[in-house]
């Protein structure tokens, strides 16, 4: 196998110690940020609270406080919002560990023009002389667009060809989710549907509803 970094024989990817050990820590950094920004969220919603269930004039120090809070609000509300995407990106990524093996791929790169701003599109590779994939979007859920290019020498799959999955470096490092960039023909999908072990598994890591959403 060209990869310096054997693939791993598990059932499922999470079974593989380093994939494990590399998602925890990207687990434990994702949700570092959390718990100050609830509670900012609930200090917010506290003290607003305070003050519509007051009557007649507030001190100054209250109106103060409620002018800063109603100024704050919409950032503090989307600073939640942003620090739970990752928590959730990574539940996703661990449940299509959970239900399939990792596979090795030749490569994996930037698809050249195209361009997304949410995420980065690449192609893959599963043999060095084949064919590219369609583009797919990948995503980091720590920093949504890194791409260190060692993936362009060789990287592990897991999950389904046509529906995305995961993605990583050899070795189970810089874990990506990776989705469909286009929609599937109609006629395709169907047949991938008469498969009924293959959606029942796409089903268990998540994906049948994205692939769902791919049908014309």
């Amino acid at each position: 196998m060209p990869s310096a970094v054997q693939v791993p024989p598990d059932e499922c990817a999470f079974d593989h110690a380093a994939t494990r050990r590399n998602w925890q820590r990207a687990r434990l950094r994702a949700g570092s940020a959390l718990p100050l920004v609830v509670l900012l969220l609930l200090a917010t919603l506290t003290v607003m609270g305070l003050l519509g269930d007051r009557h007649g004039s507030p001190p100054m120090w209250m109106r103060i406080a409620g002018f800063v809070c109603l100024v704050a609000a919409p950032f503090v509300f989307a600073a939640a919002l942003y620090s739970l995407g990752p928590v959730l990106r990574l539940r996703r990524i661990r449940r299509v560990l959970r239900a399939y093996p990792w596979e090795y791929r030749a490569a994996v790169r930037p698809c050249p023009g195209v361009k997304d701003v949410m995420a980065l599109p690449v192609q893959l590779r599963a043999e060095p002389d084949g064919e590219w994939s369609k583009a797919m979007r990948a995503i980091n859920p720590l920093q949504r667009k890194r791409w260190t290019g060692v993936m362009e020498q060789g990287a592990w799959f897991a999950g389904d060809p046509e529906f995305g999955g995961v993605i990583a470096e050899p070795g189970g490092r810089e874990l990506m989710t990776l989705e469909r960039g286009s929609r599937t023909p109609l006629e395709e999908y169907r047949a991938i549907a008469r498969d009924k072990e293959r959606m029942a598994r796409a089903k268990r890591a998540g994906l049948a509803s994205l692939g769902a959403g791919l049908r014309g």
